[in-house]
């Protein structure tokens, strides 16, 4: 973005947009594996897919820092988000209550997150992880509140590494990250309380 370009369009509606991709995202993250939809009527800077671009301007505001990772931290990005939310950017994961990756970039240590305290576990990061693809051969197994006994899940195009480390830190619950999946137009919502295990584990 040059010092005489506008920032990217961002929802035509505000006010109804937002509330439609709100109701979205908490369908989402109380259906952990179930894939949502969500508007993909919603301007975004080249490269992201509108489902990271409606979660973006629904859930981030002047109150909310934010970290954007390799691949999202652009000129154009930077510029569209303070327009669109007003939220303050921050230069170190830590410090985030958003993140917005991009899995094709390369993605962090989720030990670089914020994961809340004892006192407040609630403090901790929410990942907006933007993916190629949210199908793909079984790997894993999901379990926790809503979900129904459990739900078989692929990758999601995102390395089987990323998917032990974020296992791991079930043990910490009710400390954790919540992440949401995003590819096009559709997301899928994982909560710190869900449990993953590994087809040969499950």
């Amino acid at each position: 973005m040059t010092a005489t370009s506008a920032p990217a369009a961002g929802f035509a509606d505000p006010v109804q947009q937002s509330q439609t991709a709100f109701r979205a995202l908490l369908d989402a993250m109380a259906r952990p594996g179930r894939m949502t939809l969500i508007d993909s009527a919603v301007g975004h800077p080249d490269g992201v897919v509108p489902a990271l671009a409606a979660a973006a301007l629904t859930l981030c505001d002047l109150d909310t820092p934010v970290w954007l990772g390799p691949g999202l931290d652009t000129e154009a990005m930077r510029g569209w988000l303070r327009f669109h939310t007003g939220a303050p950017l921050v230069s170190a994961p830590e410090k985030a209550d958003f993140a917005l990756l991009d899995a094709a970039a390369g993605l962090p240590a989720l030990g670089m997150f914020h994961h809340g305290s004892d006192a407040a576990p609630e403090g901790g990061a929410t990942l907006l992880v933007q993916t190629g693809a949210l199908d793909g051969a079984a790997a894993m197994t999901w379990r926790g509140p809503g979900i129904r006994d459990a739900a078989t899940m692929p990758l999601c195009g995102l390395p089987e590494d990323f998917w032990h480390s974020r296992a791991a830190l079930s043990a910490a619950f009710p400390r954790g990250i919540d992440l949401y999946l995003c590819a096009g137009s559709a997301l899928i919502g994982l909560p710190r309380s869900t449990a993953i295990s590994f087809t040969a584990e499950a």
